[in-house]
């Protein structure tokens, strides 16, 4: 595909540039337990059954929608699991995630500031668009290192979720890019979905096998394991 036409970035957080497993496995095996209660292992399994999750290997499965980025739905549908008085235990847990009182620990997929520095001093414009909020989302990447090649970091909270074009709308509107002139890159049909809404130039899509949806491998314009192999997709 000819890439000469890009001049921005939009990157994914988990699973592009964090370790999804490494980074949110703790967590939502925690998140799994503390709503479930202590020793209601049926519903434990329930919940993690409904999520895509593997109370064994703390791990998402293979058909995991919550790796897809679908939390809203899978919230929604523990909740119901759950009931009144068990859900409630969930929703403690998710406002002590969102206040802090919770913390969870950012595994890096590696070293990724030298491709972000290469990207950037080659000229290239770079944000990040992340389903996270925005305040995690910067703390993540202070903890990468990576904020001072980062134009942007929008989160669902501040520049609209993905797969809706806002935060493509948003990006524009401050680097003065058009969207053609931008790929995404991510690892999830919500990145490949947003790409496509957005009218963006490609979707570069980082394959995962544990957990890589078909449609996602087969969509995407361009295939990476990593993304230290963009700079030399952009001829670098």
């Amino acid at each position: 595909m000819d890439m000469s036409g890009v001049k921005g970035l939009l990157f994914d957080k988990d699973g592009t540039l964090l370790d999804l497993h490494g980074t949110w496995g703790v967590v939502l095996n925690d998140l799994i337990w503390h709503s479930a209660g202590e020793g209601e292992q049926r519903v434990a399994e329930d919940l993690a059954r409904i999520g895509g999750f593997d109370l064994q290997t703390q791990k998402f499965t293979t058909d995991s929608q919550l790796a897809q980025g679908d939390w809203g739905s899978i919230f929604q549908a523990w909740q119901e699991r759950l009931g009144p008085e068990q859900g409630k235990r969930m929703i403690t847990f998710l406002d002590d995630m969102r206040t802090g009182r919770r913390s969870r620990q950012s595994v890096a997929l590696g070293n990724i500031r030298p491709t972000m520095q290469a990207l950037a001093e080659a000229g290239y414009v770079l944000g990040i668009a992340t389903n996270d909020s925005e305040e995690a989302a910067r703390r993540d990447m202070e903890g990468l290192d990576i904020t001072e090649f980062c134009t942007v970091i929008y989160g669902h909270d501040s520049h609209g979720s993905k797969p809706g074009p806002e935060m493509m709308v948003s990006f524009c509107a401050e680097t003065g890019l058009s969207a053609g002139q931008v790929s995404m890159v991510g690892d999830t049909m919500t990145d490949l979905n947003f790409a496509r809404n957005a009218e963006a130039h490609s979707c570069i899509g980082v394959i995962e096998d544990s957990y890589v949806d078909p449609r996602f491998r087969a969509g995407v314009d361009l295939q990476i394991e990593h993304v230290r192999e963009i700079p030399a997709l952009l001829g670098l």
